[in-house]
């Protein structure tokens, strides 16, 4: 055994030893004990430096004097909420007032009434985010009150996987006469269990942690506000650590539900994207009004969800669609309750709110739906038909003001109001909508109206997909992935101009690495930690998907491409060093990587796409394949390891060989992806992914290129596709072998005719949704977005941070393209005019950047160019344009 080993003396330490070396392993039997094949054997991994690292002291956060507070008990349970408050008298005119607060799970932070903000970002609890404050403008002479709502979801979460309980704040203050002062967190904060929410209340769904009631008759009416007086329900803050540079988890908040100990390897972090704006959405309408009557009480139905609880009553008219405040009389039954279901223009993020004028005791259950059908029109009389998206409210007597606690996916809401007496009026309904601050919104057009319309479906679902982390859908589990999910770092980087957020998807997604040297492909987020332990019991078909590990590679390449920045991937680019030597061990007999029987884990693939598992084998090799040459190895020659960069290339290209060795048929000129099976099935099978990363990689010979693009244009029934985040693939790989009108067709068919498109100005998540479902309409599908510049305008860049751009324009029967393509040394336009032949090309190129303009041969050059042999294609001429310059080049057949 090692000194080092030898010196651990406590079981904890032993264990967080094993954790640091990665000594302890979850690795399948078949993993471990595999034997790699070829040029590049199990030896070399040694090479591969997998050792830890230590965490970037400019990350770190100090905020002593501040301490870790919570309210003073032995046992906290789940969702449970309190309040924080704290009076502070200022005496002499302020010059500013910043700081910082953090909040496990959440907070939401009032100061003298006033919402200021909602937080924190989803974070691994080891690397939690503090958020940035700053009352500079808002605090007044005499007392203030800052006060904060913070609730413990406890049970995991689709943001939020473990953790404890804690609340962490301070605020500097500057007077204008110079002094200083501090205002932190410690045991002089008063607290309240809050119980206007009961503690302990169940979880909404396996992904959302809150399942929210709130009685507005317990709320303490004043408490964040000057004058306030607290009684005995109020106590004095507990401290229970001191150590303000780490996260809640290194305190002795006791964590009664997973007995987690104190991890003491904790790092305190700056927030590392904008504050999230928050705007008021009021521009929906009501749609319809009718009662149901119930056979069981309704506090049942919500709990079981129990089959033939109720029935539809009486449809209401005589209302207006439009209008700001509505009456209703209340039913007259006590077994009946008012349904009220409005509508938004668009699918959006954020909180649902209502004002309601009722009787003491009013029950409102607001429910929240993304695809809805009328009940006049045969759909359900209640939409708590979306995991269970439902928020209960209980009235105090005459006005109350709600809004949910945590935000939604909405288009639709309905208000189910029983319990009441008397009249009811209902008015300022609206939605606090969540929108990142992006530097730039993008400048997007063309001449083809279907095309323009899916473009704002994108635009749209990327402001819905875009919080603290890159999400997927919100209204399911409001997780970040790479694979599917990650390819929306492209539109970030040239879209929107941003760099922040990918930034930090590189780094949270990367802190998610497991021992063994996967990633969790959710992380930080419950599901996956849970995958582990329920595939041990072969409990789910779902495990931690090997897929999203490759993807990552990509995101980390693409985000280090488009920026040029190596310390955004201080962190992660050891850790992709480790899943590099997983996927060595990985390699069987064969010579290929396997898709079954993986243990903890699972391969994705776009699952739809095929009818077995072991028909992934293909795609999976040639796209870690094309992971490791065109992604992988390229940032392991940039961060100098040029030894380690040769052997990955020669990994991709042995994996490439052995993939056309067994699934290629010389007879179709492509590769079949259930070619070994070929007797058993009793058919051939082939896969857009299997094709597109042949092609993209650069692994398909010549001879296969035709039967490639037939294949992918001309899809047969035997051709499995992709699911719309993963569309583009396809539309790369056409656009390399010179063919965009197909993809212009593609939407005419696949896209204009989705449900979100038509409906809620999004990109749904399958080809095919319905209304009332658990569909999700507003996913991470954006390829028309991707598409415009990628595709049809044809940008790339060569060279990191973009100083060598290239651009091979593929417009199609578009007569016009317009965009701007955001790089590091500024805007980049780009406008194509024009029919095919006869065409003008309008460039405007920043100072700093290169453009190697790719032409097909038959393009006539124009005069003043610099004709450049570096063109990457034969059949394409190449020349190279200056920066901070506009060029006009029209394009003449010869």
């Amino acid at each position: 055994m090692s000194d080092q080993y030898q010196n651990t003396q406590s079981r904890r330490a032993f264990i967080r030893y094993l954790s640091a070396t990665g000594a302890v392993s979850l690795m399948p039997f078949s993993f471990a004990n595999a034997e790699p094949i070829g040029q590049v054997n199990a030896s070399k991994c040694s090479q591969t430096p997998i050792s830890v690292f230590p965490w970037p002291k400019r990350k770190e956060l100090d905020l002593s004097p501040a301490l870790w507070i919570w309210y003073p008990a032995e046992r906290i349970l789940p969702n449970s909420f309190f309040h924080f408050r704290r009076v502070l008298r200022v005496e002499k005119p302020v010059k500013s007032a910043i700081g910082w607060i953090q909040g496990e799970s959440r907070y939401l932070l009032f100061l003298n009434g006033r919402r200021i903000q909602f937080g924190p970002g989803p974070s691994d609890p080891r690397f939690s985010e503090a958020d940035p404050i700053d009352f500079s403008t808002e605090l007044k002479l005499g007392e203030n009150i800052i006060a904060s709502t913070l609730v413990y979801f406890g049970f995991g979460d689709g943001t939020w996987p473990a953790g404890k309980a804690g609340f962490i704040f301070k605020l500097e203050l500057e007077f204008e006469d110079g002094e200083k002062t501090s205002v932190v967190s410690d045991g002089q904060w008063s607290v309240q269990q809050a119980k206007s929410w009961p503690a302990g209340k169940y979880k909404r769904w396996y992904l959302r942690a809150l399942q929210e009631e709130f009685d507005n008759r317990l709320y303490p009416v004043g408490w964040k506000e000057q004058g306030f007086v607290e009684d005995a329900s109020w106590m004095k803050a507990k401290v229970f650590s001191k150590a303000a540079h780490m996260t809640a988890l290194s305190s002795s908040i006791p964590d009664y539900l997973y007995d987690s100990g104190g991890n003491l390897q904790t790092q305190l972090r700056k927030r590392s994207v904008p504050p999230i704006l928050e705007r008021h959405l009021t521009d929906l309408r009501l749609k319809e009004a009718h009662t149901i009557r119930w056979k069981t009480s309704v506090e049942e139905y919500f709990d079981f969800k129990t089959d033939h609880a109720f029935e539809p009553g009486e449809v209401i008219g005589g209302f207006s669609e439009n209008g700001k405040t509505w009456v209703f009389d209340s039913p007259k039954a006590s077994n009946e309750g008012l349904v009220l279901a409005f509508e938004w223009e668009e699918q959006a993020i954020g909180w649902p709110y209502f004002t309601i004028d009722c009787s003491e005791g009013t029950t409102v259950e607001l429910m929240v739906q993304q695809a809805h059908a009328l009940h006049r029109q045969g759909g359900p009389a209640l939409i708590n038909n979306h995991f269970n998206s439902w928020t209960r409210f209980i009235c105090k007597e005459g006005e109350n003001r709600l809004i949910t606690f945590d935000y939604e996916s909405v288009k639709w809401i309905q208000l189910h109001i029983h319990k009441a007496k008397g009249a009811i009026k209902v008015s300022e309904v609206g939605l606090l909508r969540r929108l990142y601050d992006f530097p730039a919104q993008p400048q997007v057009g063309t001449s083809d109206e279907g095309f323009n319309k899916l473009l704002k479906a994108c635009i749209n679902t990327v402001w819905n997909n875009s919080h603290e982390t890159i999400v997927d859908c919100v209204g399911r589990e409001r997780q970040q992935y790479s694979g599917d999910i990650g390819h929306m770092l492209h539109a970030l980087h040239v879209g929107f101009g941003e760099t922040r957020l990918p930034a930090r998807f590189v780094d949270t997604y990367s802190q998610g690495m497991t021992l063994d040297g996967f990633f969790m492909d959710s992380w930080p987020a419950y599901d996956r930690l849970n995958r582990l332990a329920q595939r041990q019991l072969d409990l789910t078909p779902w495990g931690v998907l090997l897929d999203h590990s490759v993807g990552f590679c990509f995101d980390c390449w693409h985000h280090y491409l488009y920026t040029g920045n190596k310390s955004d991937l201080e962190e992660a680019f050891p850790r992709l060093l480790r899943f590099y030597a997983f996927i060595k061990n990985a390699i069987v007999r064969d010579g290929l990587l396997p898709v079954e029987n993986l243990g903890v884990n699972a391969v994705w693939m776009d699952t739809d796409s095929y009818k077995v598992v072991r028909d992934k084998k293909c795609a999976y090799n040639l796209y870690v394949a094309s992971m490791l040459k065109c992604a992988l190895s390229k940032l392991a020659g940039h961060f100098g390891d040029k030894n380690l960069q040769k052997e990955m290339l020669e990994l991709a290209d042995q994996l490439a060989k052995k993939v056309e060795e067994t699934f290629f048929m010389p007879s179709e000129n492509l590769l079949i992806v259930n070619l070994p099976w070929l007797k058993e099935d009793g058919e051939m099978r082939t896969c857009e992914r299997s094709l597109a990363h042949w092609i993209l990689g650069g692994f398909a010979p010549e001879r296969a290129k035709t039967a490639v693009l037939h294949e992918l244009t001309q899809p047969p029934k035997r051709l499995g596709r992709c699911y719309p985040a993963n569309a583009i693939w396809t539309y790369w790989a056409v656009s390399a072998l010179g063919n965009t009108e197909f993809i212009l067709a593609d939407f005419e068919k696949r896209w204009l005719t989705m449900l979100s498109v038509r409906e809620n100005n999004t990109i749904q998540e399958n080809w095919t949704a319905s209304k009332d479902t658990q569909n999700q309409l507003s996913h991470a599908g954006i390829a028309p977005f991707f598409a415009a510049y990628m595709c049809f305008a044809g940008i790339s860049v060569v060279h990191p941070e973009g100083s060598l751009i290239r651009i091979r324009p593929q417009p199609a029967s578009l007569e016009k393209l317009t965009l701007v393509y955001h790089t590091p040394f500024g805007p980049l336009s780009f406008e194509s005019k024009g029919q095919k032949g006869r065409r003008v090309i309008k460039l405007s190129i920043p100072k700093g950047a290169t453009v190697q303009l790719l032409l097909p041969s038959q393009e006539s050059i124009p005069k003043g160019t610099e004709r450049d042999e570096t063109s990457p294609q034969k059949d394409l001429t190449s020349i190279r344009l200056s920066g901070d310059k506009v060029w006009s080049i029209p394009l003449r057949h010869v």
